[in-house]
């Protein structure tokens, strides 16, 4: 039994370090988010602006800076909602209701449907030349009042799937669900 014990708490290490590696990745990312709301405060007329480490991100997936654009958000958010479900996993296992569960719900959701509009935003790209979404209103938008929509969008999606991804694991790690490192002896979940 000590085989299968010591299996079980490699496996919630691992699944804690997926999870932490995407919610860092996510607060990177939305700290991206503010300062380009920033940004677009000072200067609402020209396009969104991208921090240098996000150019650089853009440009080794294309050479086209539109579909590099669409490409970082698919694969940033994909990283994020990678991590959620490896807190989902470790939440499952942990049998019980836990005081995150709701929160990590919530941030699943609205993770997933994030990820979705990036399907679509880098499809439509792809295939009609134009990038068409939710969060462009399906090209209803032009120029200065799609930017303006866009930023707003995508800065209130991540806003509220980093709260509640945050808090989730804010109390999974309160409940000894995730570990923080080798003297953390609590809660071992049932994996």
């Amino acid at each position: 039994m000590p085989a299968v014990h010591a299996r079980r708490r490699s496996s919630v290490r691992i699944l804690t370090y997926v999870a932490a590696a995407g919610l860092a990745f996510q607060l990177v990312h939305f700290t991206e988010h503010v300062a380009q709301l920033g940004y677009w405060f000072i200067h609402p007329e020209l396009p969104p602006w991208l921090t240098p480490w996000a150019l650089a991100g853009r440009g080794l997936l294309s050479d086209a800076p539109l579909v590099g654009n669409e490409l970082l958000h698919l694969v940033g958010n994909n990283i994020f909602l990678t991590g959620l479900i490896a807190l989902k996993v470790i939440s499952l296992a942990s049998g019980g209701a836990h005081a995150g569960r709701a929160n990590l719900t919530k941030a699943l959701w609205i993770q997933g449907f994030h990820v979705l509009e990036h399907l679509l935003l880098t499809f439509t790209l792809l295939l009609l030349g134009e990038a068409s979404g939710f969060s462009t209103l399906f090209g209803a938008l032009s120029n200065a009042t799609l930017w303006t929509y866009r930023v707003w969008w995508h800065f209130a999606i991540n806003l509220f799937a980093t709260v509640y991804a945050t808090r989730a694991a804010k109390a999974m790690y309160d409940e000894g669900l995730v570990l923080s490192g080798p003297m953390r002896r609590t809660a071992i979940p049932q994996i």
